[in-house]
């Protein structure tokens, strides 16, 4: 008998895997003219990847048939992991078929679907005006219409969770949950987008002023594509912003470690250099527990491994205001202060009178202040150059140079500073209106 229960059991759990790891098939139709592509993305730690492209044909057919790496949600559509405008969730186990016509804004079953994804288109369609103006930039809403729908639409969210039974055991235990968080995501998203009018805080709805961010600052964010920046919303919610938080109590706000490990990977990826990855990385590691997040910031750690103290720093040869081509190696025996900017930059020209004024306390000492410029506009930086009578040596590089390449420059003014050997000391040096950066120019003057 024991025999034979074994057996069975055996045989149970082959059939389970059996159907886990049997392939599933997407068969859909887009206006080609409008959707040039179509993605299909996993869930990864509440966050988006993609896992497969198709080109719709001519006909504007496009398909996938793959293997679900886990029971859950999946993504498709004409957008991307950072802009999720155009992807559709659907629930996917293995052994099913999903059929469906797609646009740039919304999708529609077609033909034979399993029971879980009609659920979740049904849902979707009685969700979709509330979807689109809580989370659509823009738009002719305000709190004034939206708050009362909020208020609605919640009084009816019990009828749709226990009208569900598709047979799966496991998607009917997590649809309650979907709904749940879905409709939250969508209330709390309404808050951060521009709109016309913001209300004050006694104008808040009883759904906002109720509102517990902890209810939904759990793992299960992981589950959902959304979940990294729904996190970011809720610890908005949670904190007084007008105290500006700062990010150890942003952090501190989080109850799982592993949402922690998310929430700092976010602002880690933003690193600009390899002193600050390092310096956070110190602080928040313990905060990485899954394989993921620290795979993730070793890719960081990779990237900024350039912008490491004591590294050689990038050999720039640019044009000053003459024409002449300035190298780094010019330079050579003296610290090298260098100013990222361009003319239309308006922080850039507020920093103009601290750089004059570091210019002059370093008048004869081994130091190279040296402008270079992002304008696309080479005549109007030069011209610009010249009626300023800006101090020090100021050099042309055009947008899309290699230095801003080199060092990810991808917001101005940004301030690299370089040691008497060439080496780089840091990527991102504070600006010349902080004290700071008086004193580490003098710190290095003196090795």
């Amino acid at each position: 008998m024991i025999r034979k229960t074994i057996l069975l059991l055996t045989m149970c759990v082959s059939a389970f895997a059996a159907l886990a790891q049997a392939p599933s098939n997407v068969t859909g139709t887009t206006d080609p003219i409008k959707v040039k592509r179509v993605g299909l993305f996993k869930v990864l730690n509440g966050r988006l990847k993609e896992i497969a492209t198709a080109i719709p044909d001519a006909a504007g057919r496009f398909g996938f048939r793959f293997t679900p790496e886990y029971e859950g949600l999946y993504s498709i559509g004409s957008g991307t992991a950072q802009n999720q405008q155009g992807l559709f969730r659907f629930y996917f186990k293995g052994n099913e078929d999903l059929n469906l016509k797609l646009t740039q804004s919304d999708y529609q079953l077609v033909g034979k679907n399993s029971p879980e994804n009609e659920t979740l288109y049904a849902w979707d369609k009685q969700s979709k005006d509330f979807h689109d103006k809580g989370t659509t930039p823009g738009g002719m809403s305000t709190y004034v219409d939206f708050f009362p729908e909020v208020e609605q639409f919640k009084g009816k969210l019990d009828g749709i969770k226990k009208a569900v039974k598709t047979g799966n055991a496991n998607f009917d235990k997590f649809f309650p949950e979907l709904v749940d968080y879905d409709f939250a995501y969508y209330a709390i998203s309404y808050l951060y987008m521009p709109r016309t009018a913001h209300p004050s805080r006694e104008e808040m709805s009883d759904y906002y002023t109720q509102f517990n961010a902890d209810r939904y600052l759990t793992t299960e964010l992981l589950k959902f594509p959304y979940g990294d920046r729904f996190m970011s919303n809720m610890i908005y919610r949670k904190l007084d912003l007008t105290t500006k938080p700062t990010f150890d109590q942003q952090v501190a706000a989080i109850g799982p470690d592993v949402l922690k490990g998310q929430y700092v990977l976010q602002r880690l990826e933003g690193a600009r250099s390899y002193a600050d990855f390092q310096e956070m990385n110190t602080t928040y590691k313990k905060y990485f527990t899954l394989p993921e997040q620290i795979e993730r910031a070793k890719n960081v750690e990779a990237k900024l491994v350039e912008t490491k103290t004591g590294v050689p720093a990038f050999q720039f040869s640019y044009p000053d205001i003459t024409g002449k081509k300035v190298n780094l190696v010019d330079l050579k025996g003296k610290v090298v202060l260098i100013d990222m900017w361009a003319t239309w930059c308006g922080p850039c020209r507020a920093e103009e009178p601290h750089w004059e004024k570091l210019n002059e306390e370093f008048k004869g000492k081994p130091v190279a202040f040296v402008g270079v410029s992002v304008d696309q506009d080479k005549p109007k930086w030069e011209a610009y150059a010249k009626e300023k009578n800006l101090k020090g040596i100021q050099l042309h590089a055009g947008s899309d140079n290699e230095l801003s390449n080199a060092y990810k420059v991808n917001a101005i003014p940004r301030y690299l500073l370089i040691d008497k050997s060439g080496n780089l000391i840091t990527a991102d040096s504070p600006r010349p209106s902080d004290p700071k950066l008086k004193a580490l120019i003098e710190e290095w003057i003196k090795k």
